[in-house]
């Protein structure tokens, strides 16, 4: 994906699979997304060439999936508990309304300790495991495993360029 942030400002952000996260990561970004595109023309090679060597982040995608989020008055909370990883996005959202209900359910035992981090526990943990469910159904529309996962992901782009269905869709949006 490339993202125009304004005025001489633009990232591309690139995802892959491997087998071997840190083979890869030893190779370090340039030489790694050259080998892992190698096949892609277009702007894919320009992209990677100019790359500034100092303000690049390049790293592997992992999820966190913890038996539990706390140790007696110790908390995990956010990515370091339930990271859900960029392929189901909503982390910042997780992060922020699991401290607001860790804050509630504190204040409503503000005596008792565990039985707060328990019941927080118990009213959070649907809604993370279905998050990271959701990251791992979305890491193949991110990083497909092969060309046809990754004709199925790109097939509705490409028929939306043929004319009779580039109609039909501008028909139905201006209905809705």
């Amino acid at each position: 994906m490339i993202a125009n942030l304004g005025p001489g400002r633009t990232a591309a952000f690139f995802t892959y699979g491997t087998p071997d996260p840190a083979a890869e990561l030893s190779k370090g970004p340039r030489r790694a997304l050259q080998e892992a595109y190698r096949d892609i023309a277009w702007a894919v090679p320009d992209l990677i060439m100019d790359m500034p060597a100092d303000g690049c982040y390049f790293d592997s995608v992992s999820q966190i999936v913890a038996d539990r989020w706390s140790a007696g008055r110790v908390v995990l909370l956010g990515d370091a508990a339930w990271c859900v990883t960029l392929f189901a996005g909503y982390g910042s959202s997780l992060a922020v309304g699991g401290a607001e209900s860790l804050g509630t359910v504190l204040r409503r035992h503000p005596d008792d300790i565990p039985a707060a981090l328990h019941e927080w526990e118990a009213e959070l943990r649907p809604e993370v495991a279905e998050r990271q469910a959701m990251g791992r159904r979305n890491t193949g529309s991110h990083a497909p495993a092969n060309r046809l996962d990754l004709l199925k992901r790109d097939l509705p782009l490409r028929l939306a360029t043929f004319p009779p269905v580039t109609r039909l869709l501008r028909r139905h949006l201006r209905l809705h």
